[in-house]
């Protein structure tokens, strides 16, 4: 038995646009959108909804899996822990020190 997702607005638009500006049936789009839910979720709602149309496109032509796309998240997010900046101009006198 499959688990039905509730898809919030945002997550509809991309199935609109998916049909609107990409040529996919309603049906098709939504199972893509379904498909990488938790990529969509992940990246938020902060592009519109014709641009993240359009990464899942590229995506499924390329077979870049959801799962492969959260490991990519996953390493970006550990690099963006370990990043330390760049000390000698954070400390600048040009800087305020709060």
């Amino acid at each position: 038995m499959s688990t039905q997702v509730r898809l919030n607005l945002y997550e509809r638009g991309i199935v609109t646009s998916l049909a609107e500006n990409y040529g996919y049936q309603q049906e098709t789009a939504r199972q893509l959108v379904v498909r990488y839910i938790k990529v969509i979720r992940k990246l938020g709602g902060y592009d519109s909804c014709y641009q993240h149309a359009g990464r899942l496109v590229q995506a499924s032509n390329t077979g870049y899996t959801p799962e492969e796309w959260l490991q990519a998240i996953k390493t970006l997010e550990h690099a963006e822990l370990l990043d330390e900046g760049i000390s000698e101009r954070e400390t600048r006198s040009g800087y305020a020190n709060v």
